[in-house]
């Protein structure tokens, strides 16, 4: 009996490796949604860190302290650090490019993971669309991420759809226009990160 429960045992991870082998060793998710102000809006927004943790689907109801910007607070070298728990490792994500007012490219790092991703900016011939897109790659032994893989389009894809839901209602909760800053956003960020060690 237990012989053979060893031999399905055995089987099932001799299986689950090599369906691993066999699975994408990259990942892509992207989503988009069409918006009517002009990219010149949309790219001062997606480019300013300031504005992302306003609208942001990973920051929404987050405590004060629990995120802090460095360097600049747009484009190249604008950088976010955040928690999204108590017991969770920080994450960070840093602008690496940008292409006004069409594209912002970025590098992601959450755990023991890293990603690329980015914001474009297109015509649709009625107006824009706002792509939000995240590309991961796995080691070729990496078999966890791997069938991590298979789960992401599912999990960051329907944050990525709230995430440009929050970003359309932002922007009209400012009448169509870039939205203003809270007053006490900027020095409470840098003050809290200047601060620290």
């Amino acid at each position: 009996m237990l012989r053979r429960l060893f031999a399905i045992l055995l089987a099932l991870v001799i299986l689950l490796v090599i369906v691993g082998f066999m699975l994408p060793a990259s990942v892509t998710v992207e989503r988009d949604r069409a918006f009517e102000q002009p990219p010149e809006l949309l790219y001062e927004v997606l480019s300013d860190l300031r504005h992302f943790v306003q609208w942001s689907p990973w920051l929404e109801g987050a405590v004060p302290g629990a995120y802090r910007l460095e360097g600049p607070p747009s484009g190249v070298g604008a950088t976010l650090v955040w928690r999204e728990g108590a017991d969770a490792g920080a994450s960070r994500l840093w602008i690496t490019a940008v292409e006004a007012p069409r594209r912002i490219d970025y590098e992601l790092e959450f755990g023991d993971n890293e990603a690329e991703g980015w914001f474009r900016v297109e015509s649709d011939g009625i107006g824009y669309r706002v792509h939000w897109g995240l590309s991961m790659q796995f080691g070729a032994l990496d078999l966890v991420g791997r069938y991590v893989g298979l789960m992401l389009p599912g999990l960051v894809g329907r944050e990525y759809d709230r995430g440009l839901e929050r970003l359309e209602e932002y922007i009209e909760q400012a009448g169509g226009q870039v939205p203003e800053l809270p007053e006490d956003l900027e020095s409470e960020l840098f003050e809290r990160n200047a601060s620290r060690p």
